[in-house]
């Protein structure tokens, strides 16, 4: 029995360490510290071991011999590659909901970035980034789709590209992100499907030439 439970502690450690990376808990390059993360949890280090070396082989923590588990810190070719991840499955995310969502939940979209106007003001890029990541993960979860939720849930592809912040200014995202709200509202899913595509590429040539 003391096997079995502590394969389930593992498994709990796993969740809750990819859950604070996910959310970008610590920041990136950072030291994962093993002693202070077992005692906040009230366990020993082991099951904090297996929880990292398990993510470690997913890709999700970086190992360094005898200096200990880190926070992946992805330079802008690495950035570049989740947004070509998240261009072909958040697209089809996208052309899902405009077509197979209720419209309550459509027309709910269109709150998100009511409040910035014509542009973002200063003071606001933290309102701004916050109604993007609900934008997205939204997309996600309406789309229908358990797999869809699963790739998410599993590789954080979304959550991982924000470990930076805005990578493009909102001048040149929020009409981007509107126009996929009005495709998704009118039910346009190839429109939304295409709009996403574009406004997730365009974010990944920016990272790999400087420029949108």
């Amino acid at each position: 029995m003391s096997v079995i439970r502590r394969t389930i502690v593992s498994v709990e450690i796993y969740e809750e360490i990819k859950k604070a990376l996910f959310n970008g808990d610590w920041p990136p390059g950072s030291r994962i510290d093993r002693k202070a993360l077992a005692e906040s949890f009230g366990i020993s280090q082991t099951p904090i071991n297996d929880a990292l070396n398990r993510l470690t082989g997913e890709g999700l923590v970086e190992s360094r011999q005898r200096d200990g588990f880190f926070v992946p810190d992805y330079n802008d070719e690495e950035l570049a590659d989740l947004f070509t991840a998240r261009a072909g499955f958040e697209s089809i995310a996208a052309r899902l909901c405009a077509e197979e969502a209720p419209e309550a939940e459509r027309k709910a979209f269109l709150r998100l970035f009511g409040r910035f106007g014509e542009t973002v003001e200063p003071g606001m890029e933290g309102a701004y980034l916050a109604a993007d990541k609900e934008f997205h993960s939204s997309i996600i979860r309406l789309a229908g789709s358990s797999r869809l939720v699963e790739v998410e849930s599993s590789f954080g592809l979304s959550s991982r590209s924000y470990e930076h912040g805005l990578v493009r200014s909102p001048s040149d995202t929020l009409p981007e992100h509107r126009a996929i709200v009005d495709a998704i509202v009118r039910g346009d899913g190839r429109a939304a499907q295409l709009g996403m595509a574009d406004h997730l590429l365009r974010t990944r040539y920016f990272l790999l030439k400087g420029k949108a």
